[in-house]
């Protein structure tokens, strides 16, 4: 095995493993590597999907899925993120996942800690998955807005009805009756807008143009504003607290949700076809602990 790091020490690329069978130290290391790096790239794997839920399960149990008619027929627990349509016009997998700034299920009281996303058919071009790291914008923050959101809450929900910040993609058979359903039917949850992770003790901003959608106990004419300045420090990708990754058939990318963002670029279509599997980890609530 071999684990290189990527700038900045975000992101890192292991190869010389095999997932299908890891041993407790190479699981040991994949766990120290993510913490370390946040992200981590493992080369040339061709999991099937039990596959790839006996090897996420060594990580934690796995996440109920929110979008049951887009799971994979062999596991329920793996989602397929695809741009695939059947001959009636229904999706075979999630159309527009990610197509924004997001940690996944934020928007859950216990979020996702873990992400696993496996690339089982590429685009000619586009299909890119871009990171950023919450640890660093936290840390790029000035300290009169780190004083200014410390021990605050966001709002967030799943509903692109709800936010201004999304629009609902017309490339998704179904996309306006789902969200506007998930606006009824899922409630508000609510989140420390600084998170401290519960491993590494370090803080990251915990919000996001997907579902954080207001401040709690804020006014709007203060807190958008305030939001929006805050997601300059993610969107603006001259900053040294990105990257982006390139897939090739065979990629397997786990990421720590409790301290990054990540989006999906798209830049593809059909007839050229994106498929993933996806798997996720579920994690403990969310809590700020203040520094010591």
């Amino acid at each position: 095995m071999k684990i290189q790091a990527f700038d900045n020490d975000f992101g890192a690329e292991i190869t010389g493993v095999d997932l299908r069978d890891p041993s407790d130290e190479l699981r040991e290391a994949m766990h120290q590597a993510i913490l370390n790096h946040q992200v981590i790239v493992v080369r040339e794997q061709k999991l099937s999907p039990l596959e790839q839920v006996s090897f996420t399960e060594h990580f934690g149990p796995l996440e109920w899925q929110e979008n049951k008619q887009h799971a994979h027929p062999d596991h329920d627990k793996v989602l397929v993120l695809s741009n695939e349509l059947r001959p009636d016009g229904t999706a075979v997998g999630v159309v527009d996942a990610g197509d924004y700034w997001h940690s996944d299920s934020s928007h859950h009281e216990e979020p996702v800690m873990y992400t696993i996303l496996q690339s089982i058919r590429n685009p000619a071009s586009g299909g890119d998955t871009e990171f950023c790291n919450m640890y660093a914008v936290y840390d790029a923050l000035p300290d009169d807005i780190k004083k200014k959101i410390a021990g605050l809450y966001a709002i967030h929900h799943v509903s692109k009805k709800l936010n201004p910040r999304t629009k609902i993609s017309t490339s998704r058979p179904g996309a306006e009756d789902f969200y506007e359903f998930q606006a009824k039917a899922r409630a508000e949850v609510r989140q420390p807008l600084v998170r401290t992770h519960d491993e590494t003790g370090r803080q990251a901003l915990y919000a996001s143009p997907r579902f954080t959608l207001r401040i709690e106990d804020m006014d709007d004419a203060e807190a958008q504003p305030l939001l929006d300045e805050l997601f300059k420090y993610v969107t603006d990708r001259k900053r040294p607290h990105h990257y982006r990754h390139k897939y090739t058939d065979g990629d397997l990318v786990m990421w720590d949700n409790r301290c990054t963002l990540h989006r999906a670029t798209g830049g593809y279509g059909l007839p050229d076809i994106r498929r993933m599997h996806r798997t996720t980890v579920v994690g403990g609530k969310a809590f700020y602990k203040p520094a010591a």
